[in-house]
């Protein structure tokens, strides 16, 4: 019931908190897409802690939700086969099983983050069309333009260095808050990464469809997902998008 809460309040937000701000029009469309972002994530918290408070947490509730799947998809023959789990008994494919799912759920609050982002992005796109009918507003500009600032680039790495120096310390016990710092990164910079390969595309008039296969393919494997981070780490660090676009003038 808290998720299907969450998941309304992600879809609905955006549609309640930007339709001022946009037609205002003093901030940019990103800014404005941030902002809705944090409303949602401020959201998400307060159910969270109004859950924990009324009676078992929403973590409490996955758990339990996570033995009770695990222990059904122990007997399905296609989930063996498909994790390559025939030479165990039923009891540990569950044990293993349970551990998958807490992983996953371990990284909900990034997680919901990045979904209203994406919601939020997507919403800019659909009002700022239906208000322009009656007001000049700023469109959103194409992804291979977007670029979080260095300062922003800068706290996430600090932040996941202090993380990993907590958890590799013993400070902080519990992987959840590093699980998260450390998606948190990959996610900021494998999109800087996606829009220095989309500006790269366009510089050199490639079709833009062959950018985004592209961009997918190198999202989907784990060494595409690290060439994206690294680009994109490169590219705040040392304005490597400023370059590319320079070099293409001269």
């Amino acid at each position: 019931m808290y998720l299907l809460l969450i998941f309304f309040l992600t879809l609905a937000i955006p549609f309640i908190v930007m339709p001022g701000m946009i037609q205002t029009a003093t901030d940019s469309p990103y800014k404005v897409v941030l902002r809705s972002t944090l409303v949602i994530s401020a959201a998400a918290a307060v159910v969270f802690i109004a859950a924990s408070l009324t009676g078992a947490g929403i973590y409490s509730q996955l758990q339990e939700l996570a033995k009770l799947m695990s222990t059904e998809a122990a007997k399905n023959p296609m989930v063996i086969e498909a994790l390559n789990m025939a030479g165990i008994n039923e009891a540990e494919r569950a044990d293993v099983l349970v551990q998958i799912y807490n992983s996953a759920f371990q990284v909900l609050p990034v997680s919901i983050m990045f979904m209203g982002l994406v919601v939020s992005y997507i919403a800019y796109l659909i009002l700022s069309r239906l208000l322009k009918r009656h007001k000049d507003v700023r469109m959103m500009p194409k992804f291979r333009e977007f670029s979080f600032s260095r300062g922003t680039g800068t706290a996430i790495m600090l932040m996941y260095l202090f993380t990993w120096i907590l958890t590799e310390t013993g400070i902080v016990g519990d992987m959840m808050l590093y699980a998260n710092i450390n998606l948190l990164f990959d996610l900021v910079f494998s999109l800087q990464g996606v829009a220095v390969v989309l500006m790269f595309v366009h510089l050199k008039r490639l079709p833009h469809a062959l950018g985004i296969v592209f961009v997918i393919v190198l999202w989907g494997t784990s060494i595409g997902k690290l060439f994206l981070i690294l680009l994109g780490l490169f590219d705040l660090m040392m304005g490597l998008k400023s370059r590319i676009q320079g070099r293409n003038i001269r």
